[in-house]
């Protein structure tokens, strides 16, 4: 049987793939959800990462309506997969969500503090903002990440935004799954900024580094 949206499905793929290679996610999970019609969605199957390490097929995308009734694919939920629906069904500029485990967001992840703006790729956003720490995998987690973009309900209409969730990871947000990437890419480099911020304050002025 052939299977229905061939194009989201390898489009996913390829950027499960870069999340990998690119340390923007890692074994401990990381899962994404693309809209591709009016109450229907692709996501992730549970253990993306932990068993795949995000090396995935088309055929292993399922397709899923609000009710998380799975009408294509053989795998098993991610039990976040209400949190993408949340955020799907409830804007209408969003289209698809990715949450991940990014390598340098981690310790504002640990810390549940907020990963201030530091370059113009994240100017027009601000700060990536953090919810208060809600148990993984639970409906009040997937509720709390719904509030934080339902506050900011304006702008996640326009731009893609982010949130921290303490000691977990982080939650993205685009019109298309590659907006969605472009955001989770430039937060970490607002992580890396400000972490290694005070070895670059200490190299004095108009000095070459090296």
């Amino acid at each position: 049987m052939s299977l229905s949206y061939p194009e989201a499905r390898e489009e996913m793929c390829r950027v499960a793939r870069l999340m990998w290679e690119r340390r923007l996610t890692n074994a401990a999970g990381g899962n994404m959800a693309v809209q591709v019609a009016q109450d229907r969605m692709l996501v992730t199957p549970s253990l993306m990462s932990e068993r795949k390490h995000c090396q995935l097929e088309p055929k292993d995308l399922l397709l899923v309506d609000w009710q998380e009734h799975i009408y294509e694919g053989d795998g098993k939920l991610s039990r976040e997969t209400g949190m993408h629906i949340n955020l799907l069904k409830n804007f209408s500029h969003i289209g698809a969500s990715i949450h991940a485990h990014p390598f340098w967001c981690m310790p504002f992840v640990s810390a549940g503090k907020m990963i201030p703006n530091v370059t113009e790729a994240t100017m027009g956003r601000g700060a990536v903002g953090c919810i208060g720490y809600t148990k993984a995998y639970t409906d009040d987690l997937a509720e709390n990440v719904y509030q934080y973009f339902e506050q900011r309900h304006e702008l996640a209409e326009r731009k893609p935004l982010g949130v921290i969730l303490p000691l977990h990871g982080v939650v993205v947000t685009g019109e298309t799954i590659f907006n969605a990437y472009s955001m989770l890419e430039r937060i970490e480099c607002d992580a890396l900024c400000n972490l290694t911020r005070g070895l670059v304050d200490a190299v004095p002025d108009g000095s070459p580094l090296g």
